[in-house]
């Protein structure tokens, strides 16, 4: 049986839309966008939000940050809060060993103090 050719639309190269936001830390400029806010986990309790940050977007090693409930409440995490703790996040998460130009995995990093 012949192979099929495929189409255009798979060979060409999808170039990913930027990330909702950005943050400024040290002269280099990340992406970011909120994947979660609070929630519960059966038996274990109330979680915070968690936020996905990349040097560039889909392109390098992303860094999945889980804050604590205690920092936002249940309440929507305001934008400006929301800004600054992920501004606070992404030194300690490098301090941690996570590489922003690298590629593979994702990396979780729990900010315990909202840093």
């Amino acid at each position: 049986m012949p192979k099929r050719p495929r189409g255009p639309h798979l060979r060409r190269e999808r170039i990913p839309e930027p990330a909702a936001h950005a943050a400024t830390v040290d002269g280099t400029v990340y992406q970011w966008e909120l994947r979660h806010g609070w929630g519960t986990h059966p038996g274990a309790g109330y979680f915070g939000p968690s936020v996905a940050i990349w040097s560039e977007r889909l392109r390098t090693r992303e860094l999945i940050v889980d804050f604590p409930f205690e920092l936002f409440g249940r309440e929507a995490p305001p934008p400006t809060a929301l800004q600054a703790a992920v501004e606070r996040a992404i030194p300690a998460a490098i301090a941690a060993g996570w590489d922003p130009e690298s590629r593979g995995r994702a990396m979780r990093f729990f900010a315990e103090d909202g840093s």
